[in-house]
């Protein structure tokens, strides 16, 4: 069942940094917000592709919580477990998000990426 566990995460962090990718595009979200663009925003399809992903993501969370209900070493704290698993996603966003969108992180953030995902780690043992 943990491997399901670990199979779903990895799935759920590629639908979170594809709707991110999707939502955060600078040409999409950058400049003076009117509300003519704002409308423009709620019709393109990429923002609405990124935030079907993200609702999708969150049934998905409910999936992993679930699951994560399921296994007798989570089960005690299955909620704070699968936040802190779900967390791990943003290791893929970040990847997505230097080789997609040419963003760049400073060495502590990169420190800071590997710390957090030393600790998830930590917590689905």
């Amino acid at each position: 069942m943990i491997q399901q566990l670990v199979g779903l995460l990895i799935a759920y962090s590629f639908v979170v940094a594809a709707s991110i990718y999707f939502l955060g595009k600078p040409s999409l979200i950058l400049g003076d917000l009117s509300w003519k663009t704002f409308y423009f925003l709620l019709i393109d399809w990429r923002f609405l592709l990124g935030g079907s992903l993200a609702l999708g993501a969150r049934f998905m969370f409910v999936v992993i919580n679930n699951l994560a209900a399921k296994i007798p070493s989570l089960s005690g704290s299955h909620l704070t477990v699968s936040a802190l698993a779900t967390t791990g996603s943003l290791l893929v966003v970040v990847l997505v998000n230097h080789f997609f969108l040419g963003e760049r992180l400073s060495l502590s953030q990169m420190i800071g990426g590997i710390v957090t995902v030393v600790g998830i780690s930590m917590v689905l043992r």
